[in-house]
């Protein structure tokens, strides 16, 4: 019995068309090389438990810098999470790589650009490079990456898994609890 709901429910999961919507390629890589600084963007995936967008970006400094920013910019519809200090020290000809998470608010197609300054005491230099991503109406990636509907059929499983396990535990803890409440309720012979 149990075989076969599991069976159902990856079939329902696999064969569902809201969830194997059209498959991308391999993350797209946008580089920016420039006088000062080599950039490369990545976006990564779609997490299937909050919709955020995971974005990597590799950074190979031409110069020494003591005080970097780096600045995240988009329309007020995408909120950005930076997984990193706003400024950081980066020395010459060493790659380093930050990460920031997207989400959407509504639909539509946004940019998503990440900003470097080397703050030096005589000049700044700037450099920066950008992604343009499209949410459908479910605030989906379009087109969808198929590591989002694999962690998608993963989150449905871990939760099924934990309601069936509650509701083991549940029917055990209950036999037991019946058996002590007719003690207990039996009269005294």
């Amino acid at each position: 019995m149990k075989k076969f709901f599991l069976t159902l429910l990856l079939t329902i999961l696999i064969f569902n068309p809201a969830y194997t919507l059209a498959q991308a390629e391999e993350s797209e890589r946008l580089i920016t090389n420039t006088r000062y600084f080599d950039i490369v963007m990545q976006r990564l995936g779609q997490s299937a438990w909050n919709k955020a967008v995971t974005y990597e970006i590799y950074v190979t400094p031409k110069i020494d810098s003591q005080e970097t920013q780096i600045t995240w910019d988009s329309p007020k519809a995408i909120d950005i999470s930076p997984k990193h200090p706003e400024f950081v020290d980066l020395y010459k000809d060493q790659t380093y790589t930050f990460r920031a998470k997207v989400k959407s608010s509504k639909e539509g197609k946004y940019e998503i650009t990440a900003n470097l300054i080397a703050w030096q005491h005589d000049t700044n230099y700037t450099s920066s490079v950008t992604d343009i991503v499209t949410f459908d109406s479910d605030l989906l990636v379009q087109p969808v990456d198929s590591s989002y509907t694999i962690s998608l059929i993963a989150k449905y499983l871990i939760i099924f898994l934990l309601i069936g396990g509650i509701i083991y535990v549940a029917t055990i803890y209950l036999k037991k609890g019946l058996k002590k409440l007719r003690v207990w309720l039996t009269p005294p012979a």
